[in-house]
């Protein structure tokens, strides 16, 4: 049975911490301060993040600086160097803010209309038939509802981009159209059929079996301060 790679490697890093004690009260080992190492904590969720998470630019990214700066932390309680912490965080906001345009920029390259909703709502589906089309999706201070269950879609790849700035998309899903969506989250959340990742930061990804019709939908999700959630109907 193929094991969960996140619960994986949380698994392993209990398993260590088990040994170490272990070790320790059988005196093979000096006194240790388990307190100093808890930014492997941070390296942990980094690692999971970057295997098992969303394979966006921007994602992967915030990933890999979770992994620097739980290296950084660690490095500081070991005192194997000081570096300041502070200056780290500085540098923070503005890569974040590279990241994300990044992973607007460098993301799947289509054409397909630019659908906005700011501070108001977009609305598709709900009552009456409609052409599904390649394109993307931004709600900004607002929120998007799309229903695929009236939509005509079309034969082969059809690519949403969506990104959720302080709101919210919510996309209803037929249940025989496969999807593979990948998404992160930022201060916000992403729920891929159930299966979902939040909080301060968090990253997921869905890939579904294509069946013989060829039909596949293909999302590629971002929220910062937002949600969005793709649902089975």
């Amino acid at each position: 049975m193929q094991l969960d790679k996140s619960k994986s490697l949380f698994g392993i890093m209990i398993i260590a911490v088990g040994i170490i004690l272990l070790l320790n009260n059988l005196g093979i080992i000096e006194d240790i301060n388990l307190f100093a190492y808890w930014p492997v904590l941070l390296i942990v969720w980094g690692l999971q993040s970057l295997w098992t998470g969303s394979k966006n630019p921007a994602a992967q990214g915030i990933s890999v600086f979770i992994i620097i700066l739980g290296f950084i932390f660690l490095a500081n309680n070991l005192q194997w160097t000081e570096i300041n912490v502070g200056r780290v965080f500085d540098l923070f906001f503005p890569l974040l803010i590279i990241f994300i345009g990044a992973s607007i920029f460098l993301g799947r390259s289509f054409t397909g209309k630019a659908n906005w909703a700011i501070m108001g709502a977009v609305e598709r589906g709900k009552t009456s038939s409609w052409q599904l089309e390649s394109g993307s999706y931004a709600a900004l201070l607002g929120g998007i509802e799309l229903d695929l269950r009236h939509a005509v879609i079309p034969a082969g790849e059809t690519v949403l981009d969506l990104t959720a700035f302080m709101g919210g998309i919510e996309i209803r899903v037929p249940a025989e159209l496969p999807v593979i969506a990948d998404g992160f989250a930022l201060l916000g959340g992403v729920d891929f059929f159930g299966k979902g990742s939040g909080g301060i930061f968090g990253s997921t990804r869905t890939e579904q079996e294509i069946g013989a019709g060829g039909q596949v939908l293909r999302v590629q999700a971002r929220a910062v301060m937002g949600a969005i959630e793709l649902k089975r109907v």
